[in-house]
């Protein structure tokens, strides 16, 4: 599916122009599939695939300190796997989300509120709780910015695919 910026013409065809990816709704796809992209060494972390995270310079990162800690793992499941399992989702709703779809855009609202929120929490409490922060997770959480950021700039600025 190219990226094409969809321009509303005088008498345009409202059907055609949904079949068009704007370029806000590719820019949030790829913010997704970013967020994802950071998880999955995080994940493979916590399932003991890999043994250690690299991590930037500096004393504030300590990711494997962070990812392997108790609070970590919610009812047995690494939160990594979590996380990819929600960008799934987040990620089919973006997909689905068409002018025609009421329930799939109010759906993807609701969970990039979620999103929002669960990466917002995760920040402070790896600064509250450990006093480092994982870098892998903090490329997660600027993603996930970025995902919002878009899917709104694609509602505000009325164009053929609001979320």
């Amino acid at each position: 599916m190219p990226l094409e910026l969809a321009v509303e013409k005088p008498g345009g065809n409202p059907a055609a122009l949904a079949k068009v990816c704007p370029l806000h709704k590719g820019m949030a796809i790829a913010c997704c599939c970013a967020a994802m992209a950071s998880l999955v060494p995080v994940a493979l972390v916590q399932l003991r695939i890999m043994k250690d995270l690299p991590d930037p310079p500096g004393r504030l990162f300590h990711s494997k300190r962070v990812v392997t800690s108790k609070d970590a793992y919610h009812l047995g499941i690494p939160d990594g796997v979590l996380g990819l399992a929600s960008y799934g989702v987040t990620l089919a709703l973006l997909l689905a989300a068409q002018p025609e779809r009421p329930l799939v855009r109010k759906a993807l609202r609701v969970k990039l509120a979620l999103d929002a929120t669960m990466a917002i929490r995760s920040v402070r409490k790896q600064i509250a709780d450990h006093g480092r922060i994982c870098s892998w997770c903090m490329g997660a959480a600027v993603a996930t910015a970025g995902l919002v950021y878009f899917a709104r700039k694609m509602r505000d600025a009325g164009q053929a695919h609001p979320v």
